[in-house]
Parts: C-alpha cells; sequence; structure tokens
C-alpha cells in the first residue's frame, strides 16, 4: 500500500473509499472524542459514516423510518427493528430491567409491531426519540441488529409492506422468517475452521470442522448467542478475565446471572479466582480476549484450563485481536469467537461474527446440540459473500498488519526509554508483561506465513491528561473507532468509551484515560513511523508540563471540563450515549 498521506478526509467521512457500508468514521481531536461521548448533537448530525450497530444509520436509518411511517407512528417516535421474535424479547426484558438504573423504561413507553418487507418478517420497537438510549441495547451493544445491505434490499421493496399488528407481549406473535443461505456461508464456514487447523501449536485429536463454526451478523452477535446457550446448561456468573471490548463490558454487567472480573489477568487474580472456586463460588464459563482489548494483556490460559477441568466451567476466548493466522487456543478453548468484522475482513465495509466450537471438548456434547437447535441465520447472503471476499488476501494483509504494529510500538518503546519524553509505556505484546501467557500459542512458522505476530493492535499510554492531548491532537492518522481496517486508526478509546462508566474502577486494572489506542493498517512501515514521530517531536515541542503520580481517572474527568470548544456552532449535549452501557 501507498505510504501514509496527509489525512484529507473530511470531519465525520469513513476512511476511503466512502460507501455506504463503511463502519468507520474520522473525527479527529481529543475534544471531539469527548464530545462524541457525550453525545453532542454538534458533533452527531456531521457524521456520514459510523460504526452501524451504534444505532441504526445509513440505508438501516432509512428502512427504519420508512417501517415509522408505514406504521404511523405518533410525531417524535422512531423504531429498531429485529430479526428475531426473542431479541425482540431480550431487548423488552433489558428496557424495564433494574439494570438500566436511570435509563430504565416503562413498559408504557414501548409499542412492539410485526411487519413484513419482502418476504421477511421483522419485529420493531417503537418509542419517543427521548428513550432511545434505553429502548435500543439489544442492537446497539448485543449486536442483534440487521446489516445496512439488508435495508439497502429492502428498501426498493417498500412497496411489499404489510402490517401484521401491535402486540404487548410474546403472546401470539408471528413466527418468523430469518434469512436465507448461499454457499458463501458455506464457504466462510470453511475457510474460518481452515484457519483454526492451519500450522496448530498441538495436533488436536479432533478437527474443527466447517458446521462448528456458527455464523452471525456481528461479534456481540455471537458474544450474546454463546452466552445464552452457556447458561442454559451452567446457569451461573461469567468470570472475565482482562480488559473486554465495551460492548462485551456492558451486555455482561447487566446480565442476570451477574458478571465477575479480574481485570489485572495476573497471577493474583487467579489465585483470588480459585480461592473463590474453592469456597464454592459458581462459574458458568470464562470468558478472556487473548490478547485483550485496549491493553494487549493475556491471561495464564494453562491454569485456567487446570481449573476449568477440575471445576468443570467452559473457557471461552475472543482471540479477535491477534486473529485466526497468529494464535491457536485450541489447546485450551471450548470455543472460540472471534469479530469477522476486523481483521478477517480487513476493509472496514461489512459486519460479522463467528462461534467455533472445539470438537476435543469435553463440554462439546453439551454445547453443539444446543447451539445447532437454536441457530438461526441472521447474516444476510450479501454480507456474507462480501466477507468472503474480503478475506481471501487475509494471510497476506495480516503480515503487513503485524509488520506495520510491530515497527510502530518498537519506535514507541524507544521513547518510552528516553527520559525527555513523557510516554510511560508500550502495551503491546513484545514490550509488555504478559507475553509469557501468549507465547506458548503463537502458530508455527509456515511459507504463506512465516511471522506469526501479535496482531494489528497496540496502546500508548502518557503521564497526563495533557501531554496525551497534545499528543493526539498532532497525530495525523485517521481518527475513530474500530481495528483491523486497512488504514492505520487512532483513537483515545478508554477516555471516550469508559469515561462516563466508571473510569476509576477500569484505570485500577490498566485502562488509563492516558492511553492511545492505534491499530495498524496495510501502509508503507516507515511512512508511519514517521507521522509518530511527528507527533512526538510536536508533543515536546508543546512543552507540556510533566506531572508525576496523580490519579489519573481522577484527571480525565477534570479535563473534560475543556469539552466547551466548539467545532462548528454552539455544543448541545443530549442524552445520547453512544458508547457507554448502563446509567451513571
Amino acid at each position: 500500500m501507498a505510504a501514509a498521506a496527509v489525512v484529507d478526509t473530511p470531519f465525520g467521512h469513513s476512511l476511503p473509499p466512502e460507501g455506504p457500508h463503511t463502519v468507520t468514521m474520522h473525527a479527529p481531536g481529543w475534544t471531539t472524542a469527548l464530545r462524541f461521548r457525550d453525545g453532542d448533537l454538534t458533533i452527531i448530525n456531521q457524521l456520514k459514516s459510523i460504526y452501524p450497530r451504534f444505532f441504526p444509520f445509513g440505508p438501516a436509518a432509512q428502512l427504519t423510518a420508512e417501517i415509522s411511517k408505514r406504521i404511523g407512528l405518533k410525531e417524535g417516535h422512531s423504531v429498531v427493528a429485529f430479526l428475531s421474535p426473542d431479541a425482540w424479547a431480550s431487548n423488552r426484558e433489558h428496557a424495564i430491567s433494574e439494570w438500566r438504573k436511570d435509563k430504565r423504561l416503562k413498559e408504557e413507553d414501548m409499542t412492539y409491531h410485526v411487519v413484513d418487507m419482502a418476504g421477511l418478517r421483522l419485529y420493531a420497537v417503537d418509542f419517543h426519540m427521548s428513550k432511545m438510549m434505553g429502548a435500543i441495547f439489544m442492537w446497539q451493544h448485543a449486536g442483534l441488529t440487521f446489516s445496512t445491505r439488508l435495508a439497502e434490499h429492502l428498501l426498493p421493496q417498500a412497496d411489499t409492506f404489510a402490517y401484521l399488528g401491535e402486540f404487548q407481549n410474546e403472546l401470539g406473535v408471528p413466527t418468523p422468517t430469518y434469512l436465507p443461505e448461499v454457499e458463501d456461508h458455506q464457504l466462510l464456514r470453511q475457510r474460518i475452521s481452515g484457519l483454526l487447523m492451519r500450522a496448530c501449536v498441538e495436533g488436536p485429536k479432533q478437527p474443527v470442522q466447517p458446521d462448528d463454526v456458527y455464523l452471525y451478523q456481528t461479534g456481540m452477535a455471537a458474544i450474546v448467542r454463546f452466552h445464552e446457550t452457556a447458561i442454559k446448561v451452567r446457569p451461573f456468573p461469567v468470570v472475565v478475565f482482562g480488559a473486554v471490548f465495551h460492548s462485551t463490558w456492558h451486555y455482561f454487567e447487566e446480565e442476570p446471572t451477574g458478571m465477575k472480573h479480574y481485570g489485572k489477568c495476573d497471577e493474583n487474580d487467579l489465585n483470588e479466582f480459585e480461592k473463590y472456586l474453592e469456597e464454592g463460588g459458581k462459574c458458568s464459563y470464562v470468558f478472556t480476549e487473548f490478547p485483550s482489548n485496549p491493553i494487549l494483556v493475556s491471561v495464564d490460559l494453562v491454569r485456567l484450563r487446570k481449573l476449568a477441568q477440575k471445576y468443570g466451567f467452559y473457557i471461552v476466548v475472543d482471540e479477535t485481536v491477534a486473529s485466526f493466522c497468529n494464535v491457536d487456543v485450541l489447546p485450551v478453548a471450548d470455543a472460540i469467537i472471534t469479530s469477522l468484522t476486523k481483521s478477517f475482513s480487513g476493509y472496514a465495509d461489512v459486519m460479522g461474527g463467528s462461534i467455533a466450537l472445539n470438537p476435543n471438548a469435553s463440554s462439546y456434547e453439551d454445547i453443539k446440540p444446543r447451539l445447532a437447535e437454536a441457530f438461526r441465520n441472521e447474516l444476510f447472503a450479501a454480507d456474507a459473500s462480501h466477507l468472503f471476499k474480503n478475506s481471501d488476501d487475509y494471510l497476506p494483509r495480516s503480515i503487513i498488519l503485524n509488520r506495520n504494529a510491530a515497527a510502530m510500538s518498537a519506535y514507541f518503546q524507544t521513547q518510552a526509554e528516553d527520559a525527555k519524553v513523557p510516554l510511560t509505556r508500550v502495551l503491546y505484546p513484545a514490550h509488555a508483561s504478559g507475553a509469557t501467557n501468549l507465547q506458548p500459542f503463537i502458530r508455527k512458522s509456515t511459507p504463506d506465513f512465516p511471522q506469526p505476530g501479535y496482531g494489528c493492535l497496540f496502546s500508548v499510554e502518557f503521564e497526563t491528561t495533557e501531554q496525551t492531548k497534545a499528543f493526539y491532537d498532532n497525530l495525523a492518522f485517521h481518527q475513530g473507532p474500530h481495528l483491523g481496517a486497512h488504514m492505520t486508526l487512532a483513537m483515545p478509546y478508554n477516555a471516550m468509551v469508559l469515561g462516563r462508566s466508571d473510569p476509576e474502577y477500569h484505570a485500577s486494572y490498566g485502562l488509563s484515560p492516558n492511553q492511545i489506542r492505534f491499530s495498524a493498517g496495510l501502509e508503507d512501515q516507515d511512512s508511519l513511523v514517521e507521522v509518530c514521530q511527528r507527533a512526538i517531536a510536536a508533543l515536546l515541542e508543546a512543552g507540556v508540563q510533566v506531572k508525576k503520580g496523580g490519579d489519573l481517572a481522577s484527571e480525565m474527568i477534570a479535563g473534560t471540563a475543556g469539552v466547551e470548544a466548539m467545532i462548528a456552532g454552539e455544543e448541545v449535549k443530549t442524552g445520547l450515549d453512544l458508547m457507554g452501557g448502563s446509567g451513571v
């Protein structure tokens, strides 16, 4: 790919090339990130592209508007629609749950409708726009959405619309139609099962077969569908090790079965977990990212496997960050969950997720029949085809992603070792603790993938909020959410995503608000390092006061006072909580 050029993408647009299905946005600057987090309409109204799971956007928004018009909703009302009545029901149960805190809705705040369009049945939740963030959790965080491609397919067929009625609960609800599968669904399963079996760290007795792979419309939908299956067998709390994607966190923290969290992933955490089990504590399954987003720590999976054998819980590994090509967790995992939206797709223009069951695990006979019985296809044919096409060059792309992340993180490590630079640490397995837990699971070298690595993601941490802001405001990469894309992205992940959701707690296990997360792209390695060098030079030239010690979480909260700076017009804060979960 060409050298990293000056970013000339307009504010609110996606990485180029932009299209109706792109999942990124460019929203440069520290203040912008915090204003987006706070639901500022002067930011949101400028967006031409966004991750479509945040809320219906683009063709999905057009389709929900069409449904709203044809149902004849009251003024100020809108809908969000699902493909399955169980998602519809779960959304209702969640919206009125006490877990929702200040976003909790009443039964009368929502009305439920069923409609048909082009032979597809949709289950719509009707709500006043002021109640939006309480009414769309299963779309926003659980990922039980329909895609922009499906919306684009349905919109020209709006004249086939049929209204099947209003319902107050699930009684008498018309049965779902779901989506047909095409050849590319099976080709995707074959590709994923093949990737899981290449260059294994040890030879499993039984290979993962294509019918052990289940495809979903998003990575979060895969997590949710596995969870729904697992708690039927083991109705106990989920135990989470390490940092996890913010929607995963919000989903687990609001689940009735409960969540226990061990954030540092160190030996003390494992000792505490073992003590909990010895004293009779229950665990449905352990969920961990390997390594974790955004601080790249990895738990000791070997020790966890021994505990699982003794106490009977499952181990579920989300290896999205490192990805299939780099790590092989089949020796320890009961199930492997992946967001196919990320580096597997690689071009930031389609969503998808997968569950791969391990046929060698003792849990296989418990989980497989239940997951197979519950599975209904909700991955639209055009999305499956696009995922399959994008992943044709998955291995060659991943070689470059590994190389570029390693090169940029190595440069930052030299700066962290320089006393004149207020860079405190680089969060990347080659330069941080926890790599010893990851190393035994790095795949073997092969001619087509000679140097397996750690994936595209890393973070860097500064001493103060002022320094972090000065660096980020001079960092000439696209700035916004997403990872695994063809172009490099950066964002203040923790400040932007967790700044309204107990930042002190998250900082206590390593998610400092003074971290910038990078997702390496496919650009020229030297030009990427040059961009990083220029940002460090600008930071030093700015002469931002170096402050030792202090409460980083409190600094971040105090730093939000500067959010009054304007991009265009007057700042307007709303109840929109695009990144967060429970009320605060």
